[in-house]
């Protein structure tokens, strides 16, 4: 995650909290931390319990983040963010925990320039992380968006996504249409299409896993025998150690596929074909 792409991303952050910005520069930029921000990221929760208390107005905190030491004008003063920092990982915790479902909509200019009313449609976006698990793991993202009035499904929604002004207020002049599917219904609908996904991906990784647990197995078998020519071979001890150790050879190398929700939500998106990335 290069500096562009970690600006990027709390651009987006703060987009989607509605925050305000005090100045931007494309070395930096200060904004004022909307509420629920200040209470993630401010540090300050004496402060909070205090107002909240005594149910005063909250006075709102100003960060400056850096992004660019070396443009960085002279008197400016702020915290570099970069990726791995403290700070960066506070923003994905943050955006974790309010994101991780979601409601937007689509702002666009209402059809042939005029003030009539136009429609919306709500789609249903989950991201998921696939994990193909053996004594190695290969994850896969997955994103897709199902269409909540006739069910079209949508790969690589996230991209999709990008590609409009979706912010989290209704715009003027639209209203959003009623759902045929429900929320369950559409969940469903994508489980299967994951599970076709996941269905369809080269099964080599755990034939090869499960060789690998064979040769594993083997040599315990080989290793258990030559102990036990000089033992009792009922000897609990042994035969206890063997199984435990046969088990966790089995958790490590026996493929196994998980299926996560990163995170998803409702959208709300014109008809209009987005632009070309």
């Amino acid at each position: 995650m290069n500096q562009a792409q970690v600006r990027s991303f709390l651009e987006r952050y703060f987009a989607a909290h509605q925050a305000h910005y005090v100045e931007q520069h494309p070395a930096y930029f200060k904004v004022e931390l909307p509420i629920e921000v200040d209470k993630d990221l401010g540090n300050r929760p004496f402060y909070w319990t205090y107002v909240e208390r005594l149910n005063l107005e909250p006075q709102p905190m100003c960060m400056t983040f850096v992004f660019d030491n070396a443009s960085l004008p002279e008197g400016v003063n702020g915290e570099d963010i970069t990726f791995g920092s403290p700070r960066l990982q506070q923003f994905f915790a943050s955006a974790q925990r309010h994101g991780r479902y979601i409601r937007l909509y689509e702002h666009t200019d209402p059809p042939n320039g005029s003030n009539l009313h136009f429609a919306l449609t709500p789609w249903l976006g989950i991201n998921y992380k696939i994990s193909f698990i053996c004594d190695r793991k290969k994850d896969r993202l997955l994103s897709l968006g199902i269409n909540l009035i006739h069910g079209q499904i949508k790969e690589n929604f996230f991209d999709y996504l990008e590609a409009r002004n979706i912010l989290p207020v209704l715009p003027d002049y639209a209203y959003t249409m009623r759902p045929i599917f429900s929320i369950d219904s559409a969940v469903q609908h994508l489980e299967r299409h994951v599970q076709t996904a996941i269905d369809a991906e080269d099964k080599t990784w755990a034939c090869e896993a499960r060789s690998r647990l064979a040769a594993e197995l083997a040599q315990i078998e080989h290793f258990y025998a030559r102990k036990t020519a000089t033992e009792d071979k009922n000897e609990e001890p042994v035969l206890n150690h063997k199984e435990k150790r046969a088990e966790e050879l089995r958790w490590q190398y026996e493929p196994r596929i998980e299926v996560e929700i990163i995170n998803g939500g409702v959208f709300y998106l014109s008809h209009t074909p987005a632009p070309p990335a």
